[in-house]
């Protein structure tokens, strides 16, 4: 038995397609997100909610700390330090704390995925120059 299979350039083409149109639903999904109430950032520093191009600052400690806190009341299921690190693609909770405590700085990545996930800021859609093989 043979099974006629597309050249693997056509099947990659053809999974590019349909990760985008999936990532065009999730994106459009996201717009219906609920809206909660938040906090108040205050008037004058808001260069932890800047792309890394346009001069971003990580966070205080005790933003973060505030942040990371109301989203953990918000939402139960990610109420430890542990799922919170899972969310963010950290391997180790430890980090998570770290970040809490101000003995490290919190990443521009993992705290720009914290910004998109509570809807503070954009994601970022990259464009695609060319199919390179």
């Amino acid at each position: 038995m043979e099974i006629p299979l597309p050249p693997i350039e056509e099947q990659q083409a053809i999974i590019f397609k349909e990760a985008t149109e999936a990532g065009i639903k999730q994106l459009q999904a996201n717009l219906a997100a609920p809206v909660l109430p938040g906090l108040i950032d205050g008037p004058l520093d808001r260069s932890h909610l800047l792309r890394l191009e346009e001069g971003w600052e990580p966070p205080s400690k005790d933003l973060l700390d505030a942040y990371f806190k109301h989203f953990q009341k918000a939402f139960p299921e990610y109420g430890t330090d542990a799922k919170l690190a899972k969310l963010l693609g950290l391997s180790s909770d430890r980090r998570v704390r770290e970040y809490k405590q101000g003995r490290s700085k919190i990443p521009y990545g993992i705290w720009r995925r914290f910004l998109v996930l509570t809807g503070r800021v954009p994601q970022d859609i990259i464009p695609v120059l060319a199919f390179m093989a």
